[in-house]
């Protein structure tokens, strides 16, 4: 293996340029060789930006490159081709890549253990942009609940919510992938794209998996806007709550939405344990990206816990975006993971799996209005 992976890196958009990029340029462990995005031009802005040498527009030519190592999918789950995450994925697979892939790598569970399965066939690690367990915050959270801060934990309690969407003026996805004979079935939006985080989360800190789920979904700002102006009717769910019971006997609420008032990525973590407490907040408020509060049961007034250098990532300067904090930690761990040829490989394809699993759970409670049990049956009936 090279000095240095080399990396290619399908889409072009906002979060490639704001995350995925600058943390391949802050690894020293990483090289981005080749870009490819549909938009020939927005692809050459990039590779202009971030000195990348190769350009194309056709990622099935860029995977026929030998010397790539790590593939990086980066294109918009939602966009024409919903399933192209799921495409471009198991073409990667083929092609013997190492993958960072946006969620969800599938939108169905089952689909994402298969890659995930390929992946081990191949030895290939495997990590998908759960992006907020690599907050600084979180980690060292984390490493405080493996410590025994908390104790036996009993409850956990998530939110990630934020305003974005809540103008019905602002499109949240195109007309055409909502046509007028899907209305009579809310489709999956706000759960799938900003819950999986903290389900992610939810499973990390609790250290057990979930059995059963509870859940319903809304649409609150049901007409939207599209681009070119024309107001459309939507049908997709913008906020929802769910409650979860796990094999360890705790418990656990979250929920989701993009139209609760509040700042981007608006993301909370609390676990109360037999021993203490601690909630961890990602709400950029007055240039603070992060914030960690402890407690314990004879001192109950929560207090701020300062979370150690090294838990940021190369290159960090105080009050950066929290997008490239962030994702700095996740580029740099997984270019480690790989490098060492360990076993460690924290939010991989299989953790993607699990996470998908409780979505489509919680999908089947709000179509069938009950609890249903995990792990779900080998054949789903959901329109996602």
């Amino acid at each position: 293996m090279a000095e240095k992976l080399r990396i290619g890196v399908i889409g072009a958009g906002r979060w490639s340029a704001s995350a995925h990029l600058p943390g391949y340029a802050r690894s020293p462990l990483s090289e981005v060789v080749a870009i490819c995005d549909r938009n020939e031009d927005l692809a050459k802005q990039r590779a202009q930006e971030f000195n990348i040498p190769h350009v194309y527009t056709d990622y099935q030519e860029m995977l026929m490159r030998d010397d790539i190592d790590v593939i990086d999918i980066c294109t918009r789950g939602d966009s024409d081709d919903r399933d192209n995450h799921e495409v471009l994925t198991f073409a990667a697979l083929e092609a013997g890549k190492h993958i960072l892939c946006e969620k969800p790598v599938a939108h169905n569970y089952q689909r994402t253990w298969e890659a995930h399965e390929i992946a081990l066939e191949k030895g290939l690690k495997t990590k998908v942009g759960l992006t907020f367990r690599y907050a600084p915050a979180m980690m060292y959270m984390n490493d405080l609940i493996e410590e025994g801060f908390v104790g036996t934990p009993f409850i956990f309690n998530g939110y990630e919510q934020n305003s974005q969407f809540i103008s019905p003026t602002i499109p949240v996805t195109k007309p055409d992938l909502i046509p007028p004979n899907d209305l009579k079935e809310m489709r999956v939006s706000s759960l799938e794209g900003y819950g999986a985080p903290i389900i992610d989360i939810s499973m990390w800190f609790m250290r057990s998996y979930l059995t059963s789920v509870v859940g319903t979904m809304r649409n609150f700002v049901p007409y939207r806007t599209t681009m070119a102006g024309e107001q459309v009717r939507t049908n997709i769910d913008d906020g929802d709550i769910y409650l979860g019971e796990y094999a360890s006997g705790a418990i656990c609420s979250l929920q989701s939405s993009y139209v609760t008032v509040g700042n981007y990525p608006g993301l909370e973590a609390r676990v109360y344990g037999s021993e203490g407490a601690l909630i961890c907040r990602l709400v950029d408020e007055f240039g603070v990206r992060q914030t960690l509060r402890s407690a314990k049961p004879d001192a109950v007034e929560f207090v701020p816990v300062t979370i150690p250098d090294k838990y940021f990532p190369p290159g960090y300067q105080e009050g950066e975006p929290w997008p490239s904090l962030f994702y700095a930690n996740l580029v740099h761990n997984f270019m480690e993971e790989i490098v060492s040829g360990g076993p460690e490989n924290q939010g991989n394809f299989a953790q993607s799996a699990r996470v998908q699993e409780i979505i489509n759970a919680v999908e089947k409670s709000f179509r069938e209005r009950r609890w249903v049990d995990l792990p779900l049956e080998n054949t789903l009936n959901l329109n996602n």
